[in-house]
């Protein structure tokens, strides 16, 4: 795509991971950063001077702009269907940064706030884009480990300890980020299994406040079961080092995938998304082999994938590999654990 033909877009939100997708924008041709927002003016400006593009004064400016056709939202979860569907409105496309939102209802107004004005909509689920987990992928589809029996599965960071009052995730009801760490990091994976594996049936969760200050969950630990039957677990915290892995069990052999990030500051790692491929590993132990095998990685850059596919696909009028669909269902996952650390008996996912 020649740069005078790309996607021209609006920057919404301007916190930590809003830079960083800033950043893949930068490196891509297809797409063109040219007005940002936030309600800081201080923010507004630092990402005014780091990108070269404009900083609006409000949201609703920056939608009325004839130059911007798509925005890229990385904002809060509970405004998510509020933002999203007022761009739908103006006939912006959207780029939506997971989870699509805090309930079932805000997410399915998302939906079909944007197929009613036919734009596209664009979940950021990049988890599953890293090269290790598309790996998997590939050999679960060539049947490489035999019948899948069951899979496991963490993603977990001690950013709990850094949470203020200020931030909205410090509350752990649907105006800040319910389920905690289930609901920030777990999703993400919830998404790469329902990628690898179709549906999920039921749920059974435990959550648990521990050791931060917060008015949230610290801990979260849900068992699944997927319509395929497979058995799932997937444990999510704010409190322990950095952990990221996928280990999949089968008939003739099982995996693990590993992002192992350097211990480094918070604002550090996230800086690191788009190389985490380098600091992934995956291993294949098949049941006639002692000593398991290394299976060899690409290196691609996740942020920026996600990104040139949002481009491509309001071009082409093509759906989203990760489209609103899909991010409901993830959501119905988040939602049917926190009913059932509620209740503590299992749930079934609303369709």
């Amino acid at each position: 795509m020649q740069r005078d033909h790309a996607v021209k877009v609006g920057l919404v939100g301007l916190g930590s991971w809003s830079l960083i997708i800033g950043d893949a924008v930068q490196r891509s041709k297809m797409v063109e950063l040219v007005a940002c927002f936030s309600r800081s003016s201080d923010k507004r400006v630092a990402a005014s001077q780091k990108y070269g593009c404009d900083p609006e004064e409000s949201y609703e400016r920056m939608l009325k702009r004839n130059d911007i056709e798509a925005v890229i939202l990385t904002t809060p979860n509970a405004v998510h269907a509020e933002q999203a569907v007022l761009a739908a409105q103006y006939g912006k496309h959207v780029f939506l940064d997971k989870p699509i939102a805090n309930t079932l209802e805000d997410g399915r107004k998302i939906v079909e706030g944007c197929q009613e004005a036919e734009v596209t909509l664009m979940v950021g689920h990049d988890m599953r884009r890293l090269a290790g987990f598309r790996k998997v992928k590939d050999l679960l589809n060539n049947g490489i480990i035999g019948k899948p029996i069951m899979v496991e599965a963490n993603f977990s960071h001690n950013i709990g300890f850094r949470l203020i009052p200020s931030d909205w995730r410090w509350y752990g009801d649907d105006s800040g980020c319910p389920a905690g760490p289930l609901m920030t990091m777990g999703v993400h994976h919830v998404d790469t299994l329902m990628y690898y594996f179709g549906p999920i049936k039921t749920v059974f969760s435990y959550f648990k406040k521990l050791y931060i200050p917060a008015d949230a969950e610290d801990v979260t630990a849900t068992i699944c079961q997927f319509e395929s039957g497979i058995l799932g677990y997937l444990g999510s915290n704010y409190v322990s080092p950095k952990a990221n892995w996928i280990r999949i069990y089968g008939t003739e052999a099982n995996l693990l995938c590993t992002v192992s990030i350097p211990n480094v500051p918070y604002e550090e790692y996230l800086k690191t998304s788009h190389i985490w491929d380098k600091h992934t590993q995956l291993k294949l132990s098949r049941k006639d082999q002692v000593t398991p095998e290394d299976i060899p990685l690409s290196l691609g850059d996740p942020i920026l994938e996600e990104i040139e596919e949002f481009a491509s696909c309001i071009r082409t009028k093509k759906e989203p590999e990760t489209d609103g669909q899909g991010a409901l269902a993830a959501l119905s996952f988040i939602r049917a654990a926190i009913e059932s650390a509620r209740t503590g008996k299992e749930v079934k996912l609303e369709s």
